[in-house]
Order: C-alpha cells, then sequence, then structure tokens
C-alpha cells in the first residue's frame, strides 16, 4: 500500500502537500461509521443491454421534464442528456455513501450511437460549405491552441503554488480537459512508466470526469452570455449555408418511415467503412479515432451522392436519428460516471480544475467569441469550445444542439467545432504537450 504523501509523487522528498485520494469505499465506510450501520457484503446490480437502454430513455424524459419546469435550466441551454444523466449520477452517488451496492451497465452501445452521429453529422454537411468557412476553421483551430497553451500553463503555475509535481499540473490541464479520458489514460500511463509518477492514472481519470461535468454545465451559459452581450439572437448575422435543414425556423415536413430507415441504412454503412479504414491505417501511424472516420465518410457519401443519382437522405431523418443518438449516447456517458471516484482529485487537484475550468470559460467569452465575429455564430461555437475544452466534442455538438432548437440554425458552427475538436485539436494537443515536455524541470 502506497504511503499517505506518495500519490502523485516521484519521491517523499517532493512535493509534500498532495495526500493519497479518497476512494469511494473510504466514503462509504466512513458514512457508515458515522450513521452505525454494520459494513456488509456489496451487493452488485447488472442491467443488459435493454435494460440500459431503458434506464437510458427514461432518464431522458425526466430530463426533459426538469429543463421544461426549470426557467434556468432553460436560460442557461443546459442539454438535457446532460441534466438527466448527471441526476442519475448524484443520485447513484448518494446511495453509494450509504449503501454498498454497485450498478454496472451493458455499455456496449455507446460507441456505436457516438459513431452514428457523427456519421449523421457527416450526412448533414455539405462541401460547399468549407469555401465558406476554411479561414474560420484555421482561426478557430488557432484559438484552440491557445486554449491549450493556457491550459497547461496554469496547470504548471497552480502545480507549483500548490507544491504538487509539474506533470501532475500538465494532468490537470490540456492532457485530461481537451485530450479527455483517452488521453489521460496514455499520458497518466507513461508518467507511471517513465517517471514512476505514483497515482498518475487515478489523477488522470478524476480530472477528465470533473472536465466533463463542468463542460456540460458551463457552456450552454457561456453561450447565452455571449448572446446578450452583442444582442446576437434567432440565427441574426448567421452565415447561411446551402442544404442544411432549418430546424426552428421552417415547417419541417413528417418523416417516413422508409426514409428514417435509409438514414439508418446509410448511418451503419459509415460505421462499417469507419471501422475498416481505421484497422486500415492503423499501422500506418495515422491515429484518427472512429468517429473522425465516420464524419469524413459521411461528408462523402452526402456530396457523392448526388453524383450517382443518389437522393434519398432526407435532411429532416438525418438530424431526427443524430440527435436521438447523441442524447442517448451523452446520457449513458454520464449515467455511468462515478462521482466518488472525483474524491481522487483531493483538493489541491480539484483546485487547478476549477481554475482552468474558470480560465476557459472566460477565454471563450472574451476572446473566441469576438475573434470568430461576435456574432450568432461566434456565441455559439463559443460554447461548443467550452464543452471541447474541458469535456467531449459530443458533449459540445450536443449544447449547441441545444442553443440551436431555441434560437435557430448556426451552420458555420455546426461545420468547424466538430472538425476542430474531433480531429485538429488531438493532433495540435500532442504538438502542445510535446513542447512542454522539453521545458526543464519536467523531466524529459
Amino acid at each position: 500500500m502506497r504511503s499517505v504523501a506518495s500519490i502523485g509523487e516521484t519521491s517523499p522528498r517532493h512535493y509534500p502537500s498532495l495526500r493519497r485520494p479518497v476512494s469511494s469505499a473510504t466514503l462509504r465506510s466512513q458514512a457508515r461509521h458515522l450513521g452505525g450501520a454494520t459494513p456488509g457484503r456489496v451487493q452488485t446490480i447488472d442491467l443488459n443491454l435493454f435494460q440500459t437502454l431503458a434506464l437510458a430513455t427514461i432518464l431522458f424524459f425526466v430530463g426533459r421534464l426538469i429543463v421544461h419546469r426549470s426557467a434556468v435550466l432553460k436560460r442557461y441551454s443546459i442539454p438535457v442528456p446532460v441534466v438527466g444523466g448527471v441526476l442519475f449520477a448524484l443520485l447513484l452517488a448518494a446511495v453509494g455513501l450509504v449503501v454498498d451496492v454497485q450498478l454496472t451497465m451493458d455499455e456496449s452501445l455507446k460507441e456505436p450511437l457516438l459513431l452514428a452521429f457523427f456519421a449523421t453529422l457527416g450526412l448533414g454537411a455539405d462541401v460547399r460549405s468549407l469555401a465558406r468557412g476554411g479561414w474560420k476553421l484555421v482561426l478557430l483551430l488557432g484559438l484552440f491552441v491557445a486554449l491549450m497553451v493556457m491550459q497547461c500553463a496554469i496547470g504548471l503555475g497552480m502545480a507549483r503554488l500548490l507544491d504538487l509535481h509539474p506533470l501532475v499540473g500538465l494532468l490537470a490541464g490540456s492532457i485530461s480537459l481537451v485530450g479527455g479520458h483517452g488521453t489521460a489514460a496514455a499520458y497518466a500511463s507513461s508518467f507511471a512508466e517513465t517517471r514512476n509518477l505514483q497515482g498518475a492514472l487515478e489523477l488522470g481519470m478524476a480530472a477528465a470526469t470533473a472536465g466533463l461535468i463542468l463542460g456540460s454545465l458551463l457552456a450552454g451559459p457561456v453561450a447565452e452570455r455571449v448572446m446578450r452581450r452583442n444582442g446576437a439572437r434567432s440565427g441574426a448575422g448567421a452565415t447561411p449555408l446551402p442544404d442544411l435543414p432549418e430546424s426552428g425556423n421552417a415547417v419541417m415536413r413528417p418523416i417516413t418511415a422508409e426514409q428514417l430507415l435509409f438514414v439508418l441504412l446509410v448511418s451503419i454503412a459509415c460505421i462499417a467503412g469507419a471501422h475498416f479504414v481505421h484497422g486500415l491505417v492503423k499501422g500506418t501511424g495515422v491515429l484518427l479515432p472512429d468517429f473522425l472516420w465516420a464524419l469524413l465518410i459521411g461528408m462523402a457519401v452526402r456530396n457523392l451522392a448526388p453524383l450517382v443519382g443518389i437522393r434519398g437522405i432526407n435532411d429532416d431523418a438525418v438530424q431526427a436519428f443524430g440527435s436521438v443518438s447523441l442524447s442517448l449516447f451523452l446520457i449513458m456517458a454520464l449515467m455511468s460516471m462515478r462521482l466518488l471516484d472525483l474524491a481522487t482529485l483531493a483538493g489541491p487537484l480539484f483546485l487547478v480544475v476549477l481554475v482552468n475550468a474558470a480560465a476557459t470559460a472566460a477565454f471563450a467569452y472574451f476572446v473566441t467569441a469576438r475573434v470568430m465575429g461576435g456574432d450568432y455564430d461566434a456565441a455559439v461555437i463559443s460554447g461548443g469550445q467550452v464543452a471541447a475544452g474541458l469535456a467531449t466534442t459530443a458533449v459540445g455538438m450536443s449544447v449547441m444542439q441545444t442553443l440551436t432548437e431555441r434560437h435557430g440554425p448556426a451552420p458555420i458552427a455546426f461545420l468547424l467545432v466538430p472538425i476542430v475538436g474531433a480531429f485538429f485539436a488531438d493532433i495540435a494537443n500532442a504538438l502542445v504537450l510535446q513542447a512542454y515536455f522539453a521545458l526543464p524541470g519536467l523531466g524529459f
């Protein structure tokens, strides 16, 4: 067993202020002791695929009911899946404090749902829009790079201030926030092996989880405040793009079963193609996630299909199927969070994440919204950047979808954020981190 001061350290003489994290089991034990309960055997509840899907669907409607009745949640455009998923995670954490129960869910649908959403995102994009959004794509990428540099600088600065290991500061920076759980796990394992950083994986996972929650809750309010500041409402000032569904501004025609099934067929083909291409290029050093290949293949299908006489892709069906896929994915991702494990952050580490979250929100509000033009699209982009910069691109798309359902379409935002957040951001983050690793004192 590690010593009290060993977590996050490379030797017991350095960075003594970081303490061993408190596990969820310890918290439960303390709660039972205070309540006079006798520890018992851990009860495990296993939900199969259909039960998990049913629970996610129920939580969607619970979240929808809460948002519908809450003026605050409506005003700040908090997505329905976020409300339902986080509410269940909080309930599960509260139960876990007093009862020895562990809930396991079948999450095998999570990846297909995410891939389906990005496939529909590609199916709704017209390549002609790239000509109009090209320079903004480069501009937004530059803003994301600046955000990563800032997050790492804050992480290192806070680590020095709180007497933590510098690598722990980077874990609470862009590694876990922009990179997410996968990137955090990869770098944390490397830190543990090459620098003997104790507890790196636990810290990285907890930081990424905290970022997921904070990004989900902060993105909508930031975008709404930008709109109020600039007076940008109902798509005013947004650049119109061809062949995009104008939900909220146009009469939605009924979707037939045939149209929906055709979109399902094309989406499945995009997912299969994404898996095939990912496996094909895996050994070449091209490390692109499956969902990005699904998006790119979807774009190719959308723009090449008319050239070969295929015109059966209905925009409304694409939008509906994508919305369902994203909502279910987010609820499944959020409702399975182990919030008690956030105790592994300890006070100092959680403070670093909080400061980075506040700085990210301020950067999007004061810098990104202005640099991207200060219009309605810029407001939606700023919200997407907060979510993608703290949580995931999928959360960013959910926030943007909630905003556009309320205020009108933002086609430029829906073009730029997924491409930058899902593709270029990962590459840029790796380059930024390599630059930081080269700094004296980090041991690389």
